[in-house]
């Protein structure tokens, strides 16, 4: 049986759902003043939805992302967590498979002619990103951690970076 998206979790299903173990979990929870789950008198923990958001944000932007948890703070001091907890419902969203899914089957419509493309650009040319983000970031330390990935995932991709880029991800690195 699968629990209500709203329903509060222990620490074993937070853990399990987000890809860390308990004890940096309750690591977190000295580190970031945000992140304070119910605790009951026999000393269980439980997480609200807003918490496990929090911690699927934490999760990418710390582990997949390569942020401190100095940098951690200021992002969310920023805001007060909005812009961790709206990277950590995307992430929760990919975990979870959307379950909230409708029970007839709709047949969608043939999708319309595509445009016509114009040549891909090489690596080369700017902007790094290769397809258009869904999500565009707010704040400048948002920006900054994409701009980050989208040259890391450049990295990974054993893609020589040109010299613009490549002088970009240092000045990235070592402002991270």
């Amino acid at each position: 049986m699968d629990k209500s998206p709203d329903a509060f979790r222990s620490i074993g299903e937070v853990s399990n759902l987000v890809g860390v173990a308990p004890h940096v979990l309750r690591y977190w929870e000295t580190q970031f003043s945000q992140l304070s789950p119910v605790k009951r008198g026999d000393g269980r923990r439980y997480y609200r939805p807003d918490d496990v958001r929090l911690v699927a944000g934490l999760c990418q932007i710390m582990r997949e992302d390569g942020l401190s948890i100095r940098g951690a703070k200021r992002m969310i001091s920023a805001d007060r967590g909005a812009a961790v907890r709206r990277i950590g419902a995307e992430r929760l969203g990919e975990a979870q498979g959307e379950s909230a899914a409708p029970v007839a089957t709709i047949t969608p419509e043939p999708p319309p002619p595509a445009p016509r493309r114009s040549p891909e650009k090489s690596l080369q040319s700017l902007p790094l990103f290769a397809e258009p983000v869904a999500h565009q970031p707010q704040s400048w330390f948002e920006r900054l951690c994409a701009t980050s990935r989208a040259l890391r995932d450049l990295e990974n991709n054993k893609a020589t970076l040109p010299a613009p880029a490549a002088a970009l991800r240092e000045r990235l690195n070592s402002a991270l």
